[in-house]
């Protein structure tokens, strides 16, 4: 299984490892100026939506079907997460969850995982090649790079 870290940050816009453009981070941004324009829900929900189809994208081309909610987490009331997930509408709405801050988990199949992360990151394992999930992530206009994701233990990572 091959790990990658998607986002929305462009990776040559990183000197040693620290991103060096005034981005949103979260959805707690909404509001706030970078580089001298307001952040607005409607650009928030455009790169919201467009994390969500790139993950259900690379799920279904890695051909997973189920996923289990692991280690959930609940930041606000009224949050549902099941043990797992079949259902894509489902799993739309617990990865918008995810991404709103509104709860955390680890979502994780067969050789398949989608974790979030800290600043807008999203984690993916699959066994789809790189060529693949960049292709996936351009058509999103996201950015990927081959990452292990922080929340695996390292016990339990099998590398190729």
């Amino acid at each position: 299984m091959s790990e990658y870290r998607i986002s929305k940050y462009n990776p040559a816009k990183r000197i040693n490892g620290a991103y060096t453009v005034d981005e949103w981070t979260s959805i707690s941004d909404i509001g706030k100026p970078f580089a001298g324009v307001v952040f607005t829900y409607e650009v928030y929900k455009k790169v919201e939506t467009a994390y969500v189809n790139c993950a259900i994208e690379i799920l279904r081309q890695s051909a997973v079907s189920v996923l289990s909610v692991v280690q959930p987490e609940y930041y606000e009331t009224g949050i549902y997460l099941p043990q797992t997930v079949a259902d894509e509408q489902e799993l739309r709405r617990i990865i918008m969850d995810c991404l709103q801050e509104k709860c955390w988990a680890k979502l994780e199949g067969i050789d398949f995982f989608i974790h979030f992360g800290y600043d807008y990151y999203m984690y993916i394992g699959t066994s789809l090649g790189l060529t693949v999930v960049n292709e996936i992530c351009k058509k999103y206009s996201l950015f990927c790079e081959v990452f292990p994701s922080p929340y695996c233990a390292d016990e339990n990572r099998e590398r190729n």
